[in-house]
């Protein structure tokens, strides 16, 4: 029995309580079987570092448990084809170490290192990150910078959505009651591309970022950008992609452009509040700051090739 299971059971007997029902399936199968029969119901674990926080002092109230660990299915990072298979249970520290994340999607596996502590990132997962739907989880912004696609599977059903779609608000998502997470599918990105992961806060280590930031960008074979990606987390309700600087960027090299304009662009389409990790004066600052050290060092990666 591990932590939760102990903690649980504690609970519900010092409460005089029956025990509750707890499902382990091993197969996504039998999972998306559960949330049918119970929907909203019953709880979707996973790592378990973002409910057990959210619970912690009242984890008998939850009725049903569904624990997807033993789904060995959904922690297998695969390249098929053209795209980058990331199964939900994928956890944090498994991304960052993958070879595979390194040489195709390394701003992911930069963010994936920024992650907690190391006890959170061995433990928590890339689809506990993307359900929980925090402005500020570190994931969110270099999956939309990398059109990620996630794979929502239920009894009846299976359904492709883009990462930039899923988010509707602060921890708001489309997923519905009867739906798990299944996969993350990235399309392998071409050769020359370089990106960029920043993220600010107010320590080094264990932080709620303050803004983070995902550049990432395409060239041809003359350096001109084909293809560009800014995102952008905790600077509004959800991670945000700057569409307006697609066009002054593309067709372009990097010397073409003026790194301040894009800046400011940057800090003027972004909507970020007041809170205890900064002012919304400061998030637009820091946000026009971090593009312009972004395009830069993305400009030294590209002349040491």
């Amino acid at each position: 029995m591990n932590n939760y299971e102990e903690e649980l059971k504690y609970k519900q007997e010092t409460s005089g309580k029956d025990f509750k029902e707890y499902f382990s399936p091993s197969n996504i199968q039998d999972a998306v079987e559960l949330l049918s029969e119970y929907g909203s119901d019953i709880r979707i674990i996973a790592g378990g570092t973002d409910i057990l926080v959210e619970y912690f002092d009242k984890l008998y109230e939850i009725e049903r448990w569904l624990d997807l660990k033993n789904i060995e299915q959904m922690k297998k990072i695969e390249v098929k084809n053209d795209v980058i298979e990331i199964g939900s249970l994928v956890t944090h520290a498994q991304i960052e170490k993958s070879e595979t994340i390194r040489e195709y999607l390394p701003v992911l596996k930069a963010a994936a290192w920024d992650v907690g502590s190391p006890q959170i990132r061995n433990r928590g997962t890339i689809g506990g990150n993307i359900c929980t739907s925090s402005p500020a989880g570190d994931l969110l912004a270099p999956l939309i910078a990398y059109d990620a696609i996630f794979r929502l599977v239920s009894k009846n059903n299976t359904r492709d959505i883009s990462a930039e779609d899923f988010f509707v608000g602060p921890k708001r998502n489309i997923l519905q009651n009867d739906e798990i997470l299944y996969k993350i599918i990235i399309p392998i990105p071409k050769k020359n591309t370089y990106g960029k992961w920043i993220k600010v806060g107010k320590r080094k280590a264990l932080i709620i970022s303050s803004i983070t930031l995902a550049f990432v960008i395409s060239f041809d074979k003359d350096n001109r950008i084909e293809k560009v990606r800014c995102c952008l987390g905790s600077v509004a309700p959800t991670p945000v992609s700057i569409k307006q600087i697609e066009e002054i960027m593309l067709n372009k090299k990097l010397s073409d452009i003026e790194y301040e304009n894009i800046g400011r662009i940057v800090s003027e389409s972004i909507s970020p509040i007041d809170d205890i990790r900064g002012t919304k004066e400061y998030r637009r600052e820091v946000a026009k700051r971090i593009t312009i050290n972004a395009l830069e060092e993305i400009e030294r990666m590209v002349r040491v090739g």
